[in-house]
């Protein structure tokens, strides 16, 4: 019996002091440790608000389903662009620790952003760019639905024929291709346009936009836009670009 009462005893005293005494506190610290855990995550609108390999899910960013998973701390930091000089940030942004960062501007620059391409100004049909005969090499997406402009002469009548080609990370394009007073700066009517791959494999030959038109001699203005309009040049995503040729 004494044995029977001692074992009653022990047990009550157990059951109180983990149930009453030991579990709330330590259940109370696991929700504290939660809790601050989870302030430190990143807060997300949409995935482009994460970093490489993240995705954004409940308004937070965590690692984005790829192999292998980054850790948890990378998709708690900020995107940022990457960078080797100054020439490979956008103006106002400076290279430090190779990551594009603010130069102290008001306000401050999107250093996110790729610095423009060679052919810029020519978001414009007054600003275009010249074909001068060879290939435009090196056309950048810099920022979100960019659209470049391009000039083209021809003396004699020709099927023209217009092609986006060598397209780099995901760029997706429309092609449009316009009479053009050049005396005037005018712009006339819309004579081909395209924003279908030629074909859709995954092969060079199919990653490329091209459309045709017959044409009298003059000029003729072509517009090229990127319709994905997102940003581009962060360390997430590279920026988008293609080569340009007119024949």
């Amino acid at each position: 019996m004494n044995v029977f009462r001692c074992g009653i005893a022990v047990m009550a005293l157990f059951v109180v002091a983990c149930g009453n005494v030991e579990e709330a506190p330590q259940s109370t610290s696991e929700s504290e440790i939660l809790s601050e855990q989870e302030a430190e995550l990143r807060a997300c609108v949409g995935t482009l608000d994460c970093r490489t390999n993240c995705r954004c899910t409940d308004g937070v960013c965590v690692p984005g389903g790829f192999n292998p998973l980054p850790p948890q701390s990378h998709c708690d930091a900020a995107p940022v662009r990457a960078c080797t000089t100054g020439a490979d940030c956008t103006t106002g942004c400076n290279c430090t620790g190779n990551v594009c960062v603010s130069g102290g501007f008001s306000p401050p620059p999107n250093c996110l952003l790729a610095p423009p391409d060679s052919y810029e100004n020519d978001n414009s049909h007054t600003t275009a760019s010249s074909y001068l005969g060879n290939p435009q090499l090196g056309h950048t997406s810099h920022r979100a639905g960019d659209v470049d402009w391009v000039l083209g002469a021809t003396n004699i009548n020709q099927l023209m024929t217009v092609e986006a080609y060598n397209l780099r990370y995901d760029v997706s394009l429309r092609l449009d291709v316009y009479a053009y007073d050049y005396p005037t700066r005018t712009l006339g009517a819309l004579l081909t346009s395209t924003s279908t791959l030629v074909c859709s494999d995954l092969t060079p030959t199919c990653r490329t936009y091209r459309t045709a038109v017959n044409v009298t001699p003059g000029v003729y203005a072509v517009k090229v836009t990127d319709v994905r309009n997102i940003p581009a040049g962060s360390d997430w995503r590279p920026t988008a670009g293609y080569d340009l040729k007119m024949y």
